[in-house]
């Protein structure tokens, strides 16, 4: 008999890590977690989990039309011949349109791709190389830059007032740093920067900073601001700075905000401090992703120890915590956490991976639903899609990608399953 979730509220007298009790159809059905007891405002539930076959999702805009765009690549550390691969999803969640394309790289990087929406299309980067897409998907233009630089691990791109820059680290053995790519309008190389002032230079965030320019900042520690026309200004950190806080970061106005998961600060147009904040609630915890949320506050996600924990959190505008809650993503294998991103309003889509697989997912969560259990859930199949590779065009040529449908992730309408997944809701209680 397949046990049925608890409609019971937790109590404190549950353990720091005990779960939530949930329901599980074995290999197809997810059990919707329960939320202990919390002040308003109270944490999202989980309403939405798919997975897709052959789309590790590593990125995601809104779709013209409405819906979502996904990008990602197949293997946690692909191939440089491994396509990208891309899937535009209605807004009911079913994929409408699957396409892939080629990048060209150099041989030993495998770097995961990001997405942003244009007025016409979508612009997607892996690494030093980047596609502008027509929103029917037909490729536009690719570029890239001409030299040999390794791009392991995710890409940030941006779009700034007359292009985009895609920002990643190069990792070695015994040292990272920092490079960012500036493209055109046209999606055309433009110039390059590397950040290594010590071999110990990861980019954490890259931000757009107005009139073409960019800010970008990582640990250990650095922040530096990159002119249109590449032109570089390094920051001096003010020195009560709080450790850590340069591991995400988000545009605020004319400032920035910047949190490590157990501390946030925000600085002015200047860099100097405005606020600071200490979240001690959260422990060690460490934040990977961080958002603006549209009642001017926000989000940021941590990891916890064990795979497949992390904690959401939610901030004022003031950087005051509102609420914080932990969740567990169970995959065969362990789960990897790519992005995170506003679907709507009040609703968060986190996308991912898992070890050694070549399928990704989605979740999404919602501030409208009270995350209580279902007695029942709809089994549905994994989105499946013909694809077709696009080549990289000549100046005249554009190629439609090939359109099919299937299931997707969707909105609050409905609970869906994820085969073989569980979000379960952890309770943080005082030892």
């Amino acid at each position: 008999m397949v046990p049925q979730p608890s409609t019971d509220r937790a109590t404190p007298a549950m353990g720091r890590r005990r779960f939530l009790t949930t329901g599980l159809a074995a290999a197809s059905l997810a059990g919707v977690p329960v939320v202990g007891a919390q002040s308003d405002p109270e944490p999202p539930g989980v309403v939405q989990r798919r997975t897709y076959e052959n789309l590790r999702v590593t990125g995601t805009a809104e779709a013209h039309g409405g819906g979502r765009i996904l990008v990602g690549r197949e293997w946690p550390r692909p191939d440089p011949d491994d396509p990208v691969r891309i899937a535009l999803a209605d807004a009911g969640g079913a994929i409408r349109q699957r396409a892939t394309v080629t990048p060209e790289l150099p041989e030993e990087p495998h770097a995961a791709p990001d997405v942003v929406r244009t007025d016409d299309g979508y612009a997607v980067a892996a690494g030093p190389w980047l596609a502008r897409l027509d929103s029917d998907l037909s490729l536009r233009t690719t570029g890239k830059h001409a030299g040999d630089i390794g791009a392991a691990r995710g890409t940030t791109l941006v779009s700034t007032d007359d292009g985009f820059v895609a920002g990643f680290t190069e990792w070695l053995p015994n040292a990272f740093w920092t490079w960012l790519v500036s493209f055109d309008a046209d999606g055309q190389y433009r110039w390059h920067r590397e950040v290594n002032t010590n071999g110990s230079q990861t980019l954490d965030f890259l931000l757009p900073n107005g009139d073409g320019a960019v800010v970008a900042g990582g640990t250990f520690p650095w922040l530096s601001e990159f002119g249109a026309d590449g032109a570089s200004r390094q920051i001096e950190l003010p020195d009560d700075l709080p450790d850590g806080v340069l591991t995400a970061g988000i545009r605020d106005g004319d400032g920035v905000i910047l949190c490590s998961g157990t501390d946030a600060a925000r600085l002015d147009a200047a860099y100097e401090i405005d606020w600071t904040r200490e979240y001690d609630a959260l422990g060690d915890e460490y934040a990977e992703d961080i958002m603006p949320t549209d009642d001017g506050g926000f989000l940021f996600r941590t990891t916890l120890v064990d795979e497949g924990d992390f904690t959401l959190a939610k901030a004022d505008a003031e950087g005051e915590l509102q609420w914080h809650h932990s969740y567990r993503v169970e995959t065969e294998n362990p789960a990897e956490i790519h992005t995170l991103a506003e679907v709507s309003a009040g609703e968060y889509l986190l996308g991912g991976g898992a070890n050694l697989s070549a399928d990704g997912w989605a979740l999404v969560f919602s501030d409208a639903q009270t995350p209580t259990p279902a007695s029942t859930a709809t089994r549905t199949s994994t989105p499946t899609a013909t694809e077709r590779t696009i080549s990289t065009p000549t100046p005249t040529q554009t190629t439609a990608a090939s359109t099919t449908t299937g299931s997707g992730f969707g909105t609050v309408a409905a609970v869906a399953a994820l085969a073989g997944t569980l979000v379960a809701a952890l309770r943080r209680a005082d030892d």
